[in-house]
């Protein structure tokens, strides 16, 4: 299964070498397995470096995670937040302070992240188009530091407030835990942060022609719809609240997205007309109804066509052969005996109807057997076998 899905995404990962640069060679399923190993290497020793460098500074992180209580109204500083938190678990503290970590290296290696998922995905690339990823790079980094900033400051404290009323709701004190909360907004304030990419995900098909502005403008009602399902899904809470803060921001991005893409479209169509004007004259056959072939009637029937030469023979095969009636036969006592004297002829008879010599057979009248009824055949079985009928 998983060497399928990967030679799958290998061959995918071919295709998009293959046309950058024509002129390279297919690699094996070996090489690219070596160079997913590459890459990952690369990022996991990036996320091991950054991590171990944040963990230095877990306490001035840990105050930053504590903020949102202030935001939210619950403490009036961080001191007094602090002393909210109760701990449940031994080893809670530390893995508190390894998951801070690990999410701010994140964050802060995200740039190096991106670059390494590139050039992975987009093999064989030139020292002129790497420098043209720079900028999608810095928006992709900007995005994504937006993203987290966002649920940190505007998200993640109304979370807070609403789930703290919902326990009042039914009776219940609100206790803090403290690797429960430290889960809760860590991954809170990362999930907005991946779900703000959405722009360059859509840009990356609109350069690659897979969306275009027609496309988008026709069916932005759908894509609306989709943005709501992808954040009900991504969003760690339940509530309408935080599904309308984050697909709030997504509808607006989209839109600036549908923008960009005319602009771009734009400026590709002047840099390349003949290229567009293909595309347009592709739309248009595709657009056009399929011209109706004779397959379309249903009366139709591919082994007897009206323009078939034969077909008079095979209405003639078709049709059933009557049979002919049986011949009459005359009674032994019907039949008159020869005398020995001889016939004279009338006057007037044809002087070329003589009656045939005893050497010469009569020519034979009789039906060939695939044309006899039953009744004739059985009737020459009886006469060959000796007893006539009756």
């Amino acid at each position: 299964m998983w060497q399928g899905l990967l030679n799958k995404a290998f061959k995918a990962r071919e295709k998009i070498a293959l046309n950058l640069n024509p002129s390279d060679e297919e690699k094996p399923f070996l090489d690219h397995l070596d160079d997913l190993r590459t890459m990952l290497m690369r990022m996991i020793t990036t996320l091991l470096v950054s991590t171990i460098g944040t963990f230095i500074f877990y306490k001035e992180l840990f105050r930053i995670i504590l903020y949102p209580l202030v935001l939210a109204g619950f403490a009036p500083t961080i001191e007094d937040a602090q002393g909210l938190l109760i701990n449940t678990d031994i080893a809670g503290p530390f893995m508190m302070a390894v998951n801070v970590a690990l999410i701010a290296g994140v964050i802060i290696a995200f740039p190096l992240l991106f670059i390494f998922l590139l050039q992975f995905v987009l093999p064989g690339l030139h020292n002129k188009e790497k420098k043209l990823l720079f900028p999608a790079i810095a928006v992709g980094t900007g995005l994504f530091v937006g993203g987290c900033l966002f649920a940190y400051w505007m998200v993640l404290p109304r979370a807070l407030i609403f789930f703290a009323e919902f326990a009042g709701t039914m009776g219940a004190k609100q206790m803090w835990e403290i690797g429960a909360y430290v889960t809760f907004t860590t991954r809170f304030i990362l999930v907005f942060g991946i779900a703000f990419e959405l722009p360059v995900v859509v840009m990356a098909l609109v350069k690659l022609d897979i969306l275009t502005f027609k496309i988008m403008k026709n069916t932005w009602r759908h894509a609306l719809v989709a943005i709501t399902l992808f954040a009900a899904v991504i969003t760690p809470t339940p509530d309408v609240l935080t599904l309308m803060l984050m697909s709030g921001p997504l509808y607006v991005l989209y839109g600036i997205c549908v923008v960009m893409a005319y602009f771009l479209e734009k400026k590709d169509r002047e840099a390349f007309p003949e290229y567009y004007a293909q595309l347009e004259k592709d739309e248009k056959e595709l657009e056009k109804p399929p011209e109706k072939d004779e397959w379309d009637n249903e009366n139709y029937n591919p082994w007897f066509s009206e323009d078939d030469q034969d077909k008079d023979i095979d209405d003639e095969y078709q049709k059933p052969r009557p049979s002919a009636p049986p011949p009459s036969v005359e009674k032994a006592s019907n039949i008159v005996p020869m005398s020995d004297e001889p016939v004279q002829e009338e006057q007037g008879e044809d002087q070329g109807s003589v009656m045939p010599d005893e050497d010469e057979k009569p020519a034979d009248t009789s039906k060939p057997a695939s044309e006899k009824t039953t009744e004739e055949l059985a009737r020459e079985d009886e006469e060959r076998s000796g007893n006539p009928p009756a």
